[in-house]
């Protein structure tokens, strides 16, 4: 049986999950659909598909009406301002690219959503696996300390052990509340992410971490990221702004035509058109093109930046897996079976007089302490899988 055929529950503690319980799949989508987190992002891109609609735009038609006593006694006039030829093609095509980045950073934020997901998610796993480890340590406490009273009852036992085993029971109790409040605080943060009311009592199922996938594959998928198409599509837009701000320095014609009439009572009317011609000074009205060429040299700076930056944390979040996985493995393969065998001989032992109270204590300790160390390991190899996703900016399972 492999590992990610069973769940990481039953492992631990033998309990089979509940047929209500909240899967991972069903919360990743979730988030996806209803993180407040998002809204930004679909907002901003929004903002870019009106951009484009705003470069699709014609300057307006100019009319204009006039009339006097002296001649021409009338006039109608319509006049236009076009775009120098290509100027508007490549603002489109700038907005179009803009809108296209916009939407990779929305799908970006979704990636990074995922990744904030699962680690809540299993951050409320944990949470509640530390509240079963927990209560079988007050359990355990409650036996040794039963064992204890009847040992001192029948003259075998100090009264030191009968004291220690209460403090004991008692810690294990206070125990339990603390990690019945980080439930709480884990669940209530689940449920903002997933749109949930706070109040909302989840029950997420615990399952095994991802198997390790391979660095290459990892590398190859990252190339197709959201966050690396949205650079690209930005240095795209800012190559089409500076060919656009070129293009604009030229003349930019505003044509017209008018009717005119004069003479008495303005009975004669006459077709007037106009040409006029907006000039760029030679050395001055720069400004912008020099804006659009820094722009451009910042987004292929940033762009540069995003690749090897990205392939250094995939690398990195990379190692942080395997250690982790190889560490959960161990416990799983090695380390809980023998835990509560070794439990159940040292209260056997204690009970029939072959141990002291210490070595009881001790054991038992142990034990528990051993159990929070595979929660946590357990915990570590999601959180490593998420970074990695989240490096990645892409799913690598099929959650």
């Amino acid at each position: 049986m492999s590992f990610r055929s069973v769940p990481l529950l039953l492992w631990l503690f033998g309990v089979a999950p509940t047929a209500s319980s909240l899967t991972l799949h069903a919360a990743l989508e979730e988030a996806r659909d209803r993180a407040p987190t998002l809204a930004p992002a679909r907002a901003q891109e929004g903002v870019a598909r009106g951009e484009v609609a705003l470069a699709r735009t014609f300057a307006p038609l100019t009319l204009s009406l006039g009339g006097g006593g002296n001649d021409p006694r009338w006039t109608v006039g319509l006049t236009q301002r076009l775009p120098f030829p290509g100027a508007r093609a490549a603002r489109i095509d700038a907005a179009e690219l803009a809108l296209r980045g916009a939407s990779e950073e929305r799908r970006a934020s979704e990636a990074s959503v995922r990744a904030e997901a699962r680690r809540a998610y299993f951050t409320l796993v944990r949470s509640r696996r530390l509240v079963d480890s927990s209560q079988r340590a007050l359990m355990l406490a409650r036996e040794s300390e039963s064992a204890a009273t009847l040992l001192f009852a029948t003259g075998a036992a100090p009264e030191l052990d009968l004291l220690q085993a209460r403090i004991a029971r008692a810690s294990a109790d206070v125990q339990v509340l603390t990690c019945q409040g980080d439930v709480t605080a884990a669940s209530a943060a689940l449920a903002l992410l997933l749109g949930r009311a706070p109040t909302e009592t989840l029950s997420p199922l615990d399952v095994a971490p991802p198997e390790l996938p391979s660095l290459d594959a990892v590398l190859a998928r990252a190339t197709g990221s959201p966050v690396a198409a949205a650079r690209q599509a930005d240095v795209a837009a800012a190559e089409a702004t500076l060919r656009a701000t070129r293009r604009e320095r030229w003349p930019v014609p505003t044509v017209g035509v008018a009717v005119e009439a004069d003479g008495p009572g303005g009975r004669s009317a006459f077709l007037r058109g106009a040409l006029g011609l907006e000039l760029s000074l030679p050395g001055l009205g720069r400004g912008e093109t020099v804006r659009a060429g820094a722009n451009l040299e910042l987004a292929r700076a940033r762009e540069n930046e995003a690749l090897l930056s990205r392939q250094s944390e995939l690398v990195a979040a990379h190692a942080r897996l395997a250690a982790a996985l190889a560490g959960w493995r161990r416990y799983v393969a090695e380390i809980l079976p023998d835990v509560e065998r070794t439990e159940r001989m040292a209260l056997e032992g204690y009970r029939a007089g072959r141990s002291p109270r210490v070595a009881l204590n001790a054991a038992l300790q142990v034990a528990s302490d051993t159990r929070t160390r595979a929660i946590e390991a357990a915990f570590a190899a999601q959180v490593a899988f998420a970074d990695l996703e989240l490096a990645a900016g892409v799913p690598l399972d099929e959650s």
